[in-house]
């Protein structure tokens, strides 16, 4: 940095002054990483209409996803108590013996 600093201007200047323009003239990595880009205003819209509707997607994929659960639970219950029932009619009408569970 300082080669170039005497070969633009021909001085180097003092260290502490030349390192605060530097890092004022040359963002670091870092800070364009986590500098958010300058969007044009309708690109802005947009990408917080995707963001919404991406949160809105993934809380119908939620609740889908609950409502299946529920209805093979309700499925497994009613059909554990249809089995049940029909085991009872086979004991009561002497067509078959319990077993132990």
């Amino acid at each position: 940095m300082c080669e170039e600093l005497r070969r633009r201007f021909g001085a180097v200047g003092k260290t502490l002054r030349v390192f605060r323009i530097w890092r004022e003239e040359c963002p670091t990595a870092t800070s364009l990483a986590t500098a958010a880009p300058k969007l044009p205003a309708d690109m802005f819209l947009m990408q917080k209409r995707v963001e919404a509707a991406e949160a809105l997607a993934s809380e119908y994929l939620r609740r889908a996803e609950l409502a299946e659960f529920r209805e093979r639970a309700h499925q497994d219950h009613w059909a554990m108590e249809v089995d049940r029932l029909r085991q009872e009619v086979a004991v009561l009408s002497g067509k078959s013996k319990p077993f132990a569970v």
